[in-house]
């Protein structure tokens, strides 16, 4: 017996060392293998050589680039309120791990991009790596703009550096990003920085193609109106199906919600085109988009933008088409004593500029009835609205909107949540109803920047 038992603990003992030296093993490779993910021996490289441009190309391209650099939105994003011009210092702020400053990207050879060559230029654009900083963190949407043509990258080049440089230091980034994790980029780009192409469909119209090229690309609508995953990279899978954002809902812009929302072509491409439009007027981050960008655009690429939102996927622009709402539904799914508190609290605080049909007041405030935003399922925007604020804002077609104060602190959070429940119900069809612990206090909110 003993000598059985002796043999039964040999092969336990073997076993056991078995699986230990298999884990070890493991172990190393896949140190190996994150080293080597960490130096980047995986990361993407997409950029071939590039020599230099001649002066007289440089100059033949800028023209292009200025159209290219606008549908980029590139100096909305690299130009603090009330500064220079592509000097930067645009906080990101990406809670809870820091603030990222959007940088100079003037040519200035000190604190700007005036030392990138051509083929520097095309990687930073292309796969999201900088000539002296290595990985760009990816607040900068090289996810999007991977997909634009050397040609059109060349343009931007040579737009860029036609620009005043500006010897303006670039702010300091913080919490996490004012460390050197640049290099632990390279497992994000792994898992998020897929190797997308310029959509084109020989089927589809050279305006909808164009309009493609520009929304999935340069324009990158995606990266606040789609959903990012827990590592805050963009679900390509559910592209434009709605964001959040700097505490705001971010709305869905597929076609068939912009044609349930009411939007038109003709609506949309002056949505774009001005900031304003019968369905709402942008504010926030796409008020910046419109003042920057899209209004700034030549007409005929707003137009594709558009077109290409719009667009089914049998290839069908739709047409508006809102759904009827309910009234006695709706009065059914709420109270309807709360529901006629919020017509009460609406009338006090809000009539006065809205109207009490919620037509708005020209050159005052925007109509209710018809919002986008008003109809949106996630009430989040209009809550962080309604307690922050709006600040007065000019349009490109010379229309103009008051500021609205915030009413934080005027109203109860019961207050809020009834007002909008009927504003919803009222001018939304929206049956679910805010609840008074979901109207939190904002804190700093974008709204006013």
């Amino acid at each position: 017996m003993r000598y059985v038992e002796d043999i039964d603990y040999y092969r336990r003992s073997k076993q056991k060392g078995s699986l230990k030296r298999w884990l070890i093993w493991l172990l190393l490779l896949l140190i190996i293998l994150a080293v080597l993910i960490l130096i980047g021996v995986f990361r993407q490289d997409s950029v071939t050589a590039k020599g230099t441009l001649s002066e007289a190309e440089m100059e033949a391209l800028i023209p292009k680039g200025r159209e290219l650099a606008l549908a980029g939105d590139c100096f909305g994003c690299h130009t603090r309120e009330g500064g220079e011009m592509g000097a930067g210092g645009v906080p990101i702020t990406m809670a809870p791990l820091g603030t990222i400053y959007s940088t100079n990207i003037t040519p200035d050879k000190r604190y700007g991009i005036g030392n990138y060559t051509r083929e520097d230029f095309h990687r930073a654009l292309k796969d999201g790596v900088g000539k002296e900083r290595g990985n760009l963190y990816p607040a900068m949407p090289y996810v999007f703009t991977h997909i634009t043509t050397d040609e059109d990258i060349d343009a931007l080049y040579a737009y860029l550096m036609s620009i005043p440089p500006l010897a303006i230091p670039n702010a300091q980034n913080s919490g996490v990003f004012a460390w050197p994790v640049r290099p632990f980029l390279n497992f994000w780009t792994l898992f998020n920085f897929p190797d997308r192409l310029a959509p084109h469909d020989p089927n589809r119209s050279e305006v909808w193609n164009r309009g493609a090229y520009l929304v999935e690309g340069l324009a990158h609508c995606g990266a606040c109106h789609s959903p990012r995953n827990f590592m805050m990279g963009v679900d390509f899978k559910a592209a434009l199906t709605g964001g959040f954002e700097d505490g705001l809902a971010i709305p869905d812009i597929t076609a068939e919600t912009l044609a349930k929302r009411g939007y038109s072509l003709e609506d949309l491409t002056e949505y774009l085109a001005t900031g304003i439009a019968p369905e709402g007027d942008s504010f926030a981050g796409m008020e910046t988009v419109t003042h920057f960008s899209t209004s700034q655009m030549n007409r005929q690429d707003v137009i594709a933008m558009a077109t290409y939102l719009l667009t089914d996927k049998g290839g069908k622009i739709l047409s508006p088409k809102r759904s009827p709402i309910m009234t006695n539904q709706i009065i059914g799914a709420m109270k309807q004593a709360d529901l006629v508190a919020g017509r009460e609290n609406y009338l006090a605080a809000c009539a006065t500029c809205h109207g009490i049909e919620g037509k708005g007041i020209p050159h005052v405030a925007p109509a209710l009835e018809g919002d986008a935003i008003v109809m949106m399922e996630n009430p989040q925007t209009l809550i962080a609205v309604v307690l922050n604020g709006i600040p007065t804002t000019s349009y490109s077609n010379g229309e103009r909107m008051y500021a609205m104060p915030g009413f934080e602190g005027a109203l109860t959070a019961k207050e809020i949540a009834d007002l909008l429940n009927w504003v919803r119900a009222e001018w939304g069809g929206i049956e679910k109803p805010i609840k008074a612990d979901q109207v939190a206090p904002q804190g700093e909110s974008l709204l006013h920047l």
